[in-house]
Parts: structure tokens; C-alpha cells; sequence
């Protein structure tokens, strides 16, 4: 194959795709990307075998064909190259033959066809989403969900469709079982999830990536074993996590009377200075909730220990309550209003986090002793 190529476009194609090449799989086409040619650009695609992205670029080609070589050394020849027009050939041997300017790379490659198939999927099955903000949701989330590998079916987040107040709301929900994160938007689209999806972290956040600069143009589709986004010139494929997600309903607490207002940025403030003492903030805060104010008191064997009080709207009975200090820091950080409700039934039961004005997001946070 031969192509002409401007660098710009090429480049941002490339810093996303070569994100997803697994660099340490034994599949040596896994770190590689698969360039093909079609009528007026060229298809680049990559995969970890959970996640793959094709991404279509505009180019003149030369001579049809395809190319299959090293993700991560393309993005960087490419990036180190002058702003000008890219030549790229195939020769011999399955070697890419790139010239810009006076500059000449002949990259090593392998052949095309040990790269793996592409999963089924219909662009005629994708539904347009303008009002759903699918950037927002994944990072309102994801972060509560579960990082062990053990725990595959809590390695991802749960979407399914949900009928509120004659709504129609798209969840997202994500849990580590020591905190959850829940967002809801509504959709006039309805989605056709039939039980509900668990997808993967690492491909939600590659669809992170991409779809907050093409919003006005996402479609999205869930299949029976994959999950597809389709932003602008990408489309993200996602194998769903085949497993069944926890009944996250029966997690949050219904009797949760005792609401304590607090500041956001400010308390997270003071939250962050007191959990410095605690090692890799791991350690639980003690939480002295009394009308009018919290204490906040941290202790270490070895460091010390650190106390502050913080004004806040409450006037219940004095409470004794312990918290991871980095599940309340994450949690306060994804909040946009300048105050949150904390809200508590008792010193051993789960708290919940929440805007002060809003009801489409919470999040439930564990108690630990402390």
C-alpha cells in the first residue's frame, strides 16, 4: 500500500489508538496497529482483545493495501516529525516505508492477517444519544469501581435504562463493595438493554477520551456481547463483562435521616489536610459529628496525629463515625456544587454523599473503625 497523509489528524488518531496496544501481551499483533486502506483514507485500528478502536483518517492513496506494525513506534516517528505532508509505503517483507520532508524510517512490521478479527457489529444498530452526556456519567463513576482482578464483575460499570416519574433515565453504577457510585440521565433514546451491561474500566475510559469533543454526534448500541460508540471518525467496541452485577439497590440506605450541609471545596479542604497524617491516606477519619460543626481527627503510630473542627448545617444527636478519607476526597471531587449533603443513620451504617440540590448522583461510603 502507499498513502499521503497530513500530520495533524494522522497524530491525534494515533495518540488514542496506540493507548489501547497492549505493549506486554504475547501476542505480538496486540502492540501493533492495523492500517488499511479505503476509498478516500486510511482505517486504523487497534486491540486489546476487550477493546478496539478504528478510527477512519482522510488521506490521498496511492495504492491500495495494508500495513500491520508497532503501535507505539508509529505515534512516535509521527510525532517527531515536521508539520508536512507524511508518505507511508508498504515494501517488502511487511516493513512501512515513512518519509516526511528529508526524513526516511523503514519500520519493521508483521503480516496483516495475523491481526485479529474485528467483533461483529452494525453501525445500523447504533441510536443517536445528543442528551445523554456520556463523558460526564463514566467520570461521575468510575473511579468507585472495583481495581481487583478477582472481582471481574465489579471491574466495570452497570448501564441499564430505569423508569423514574415517567422518565426515561439511563444509570450508570459502579462499586469496589467499599463505596458506589450512581449517575442517572435522562434520555428521550430508549436504550435496548435488556438486563442491563457491565462494561469494562479500561474501555470506558478510552470512549472518555473521545466522546466529550464529538457530544453532538455520539451514537451508541449495545449488542449481546459488546458494547459500541460511535464519536465523529471513531468507533470504540467493548466486550461486556459476562457476570452478575451486585443488587446495588439493596446497598443504599432508604433511612438515612440525619443530613448533615457542608461546604464542598472547603471541607474537602480541610478533609485533605487532616487525612496527610494517615499513611497514603488509606487510614480512617474520625468523623465527631455535633450540632453545628464535624471533627474531623486522624491518627498514625508512627507520624502523629491531626484534629479540626468544620462548620456545618446540623442540629441532630452527637455521632461517632469512621471513613476512608480518600472514598470521601473522590467522591467530593466529581461533586460540581458548591455544597453536598452528608447523610447518616447511625454510627455503623453506610453514609450517603449527594449535591445539595441535585438527585441524579449519590454515592454510598462504608463506615471502617477507627
Amino acid at each position: 500500500m502507499q498513502f499521503q497523509i497530513e500530520k495533524k489528524n494522522f497524530l491525534k488518531s494515533l495518540s488514542i489508538l496506540q493507548s489501547i496496544a497492549d505493549r506486554h501481551s504475547s501476542i505480538l499483533a496486540l502492540s501493533n496497529i492495523l492500517i488499511e486502506s479505503e476509498k478516500d483514507s486510511v482505517r486504523l485500528i487497534t486491540t486489546d482483545l476487550e477493546t478496539t478502536i478504528i478510527s477512519s483518517v482522510p488521506c490521498k492513496i496511492k495504492e491500495d493495501g495494508k500495513i500491520c506494525v508497532s503501535a507505539r513506534k508509529m505515534y512516535e516517528i509521527i510525532r517527531e516529525l515536521p508539520e508536512a505532508e507524511i508518505s507511508i509505503q508498504g515494501i517488502e517483507n511487511h516493513w512501512a516505508k515513512i518519509t516526511c520532508k528529508k526524513a526516511l524510517f523503514n519500520l519493521s512490521g508483521i503480516d496483516p492477517n495475523e491481526f485479529p478479527t474485528l467483533p461483529p457489529y452494525s453501525e445500523k444498530d447504533l441510536i443517536e444519544i445528543k442528551d445523554l452526556n456520556l463523558r460526564e456519567m463514566i467520570e461521575k463513576v468510575i473511579f468507585t469501581a472495583s481495581t481487583e482482578e478477582s472481582r471481574y464483575n465489579l471491574n466495570g460499570i452497570f448501564l441499564e435504562n430505569v423508569s423514574l416519574e415517567d422518565m426515561n433515565v439511563v444509570r450508570m453504577v459502579a462499586t469496589d463493595g467499599h463505596r458506589l457510585g450512581l449517575i442517572d440521565r435522562e434520555s428521550k433514546e430508549l436504550l435496548d438493554i435488556k438486563r442491563g451491561a457491565i462494561i469494562p474500566k479500561r474501555g470506558l475510559n478510552e470512549v472518555k477520551k473521545i466522546v466529550g469533543e464529538y457530544q453532538d454526534e455520539l451514537k451508541i448500541s449495545i449488542g449481546d456481547n459488546n458494547f459500541i460508540v460511535k464519536a465523529n471518525s471513531y468507533i470504540i467496541i467493548i466486550r461486556l463483562i459476562d457476570g452478575e452485577f451486585p443488587d446495588y439497590k439493596q446497598v443504599i440506605p432508604k433511612e438515612n435521616d440525619k443530613i448533615i450541609r457542608l461546604n464542598n471545596r472547603d471541607f474537602s479542604s480541610c478533609l485533605r489536610r487532616v487525612s496527610t497524617i494517615s499513611a497514603d491516606r488509606v487510614e480512617g477519619v474520625k468523623f465527631t459529628i455535633k450540632s453545628g460543626a464535624i471533627e474531623l481527627y486522624s491518627s498514625n503510630q508512627d507520624l502523629g496525629n491531626a484534629m479540626e473542627e468544620f462548620p456545618a448545617v446540623y442540629d441532630g444527636a452527637e455521632m461517632n463515625v469512621g471513613f476512608n478519607g480518600r472514598y470521601i476526597i473522590d467522591a467530593l471531587s466529581a461533586i460540581d456544587e458548591d455544597e453536598f449533603l452528608l447523610e447518616l443513620k447511625d454510627e455503623t451504617s453506610a453514609a450517603i454523599i449527594r449535591p445539595a440540590e441535585g438527585k441524579n448522583l449519590l454515592y454510598v461510603i462504608m463506615p471502617m473503625r477507627v
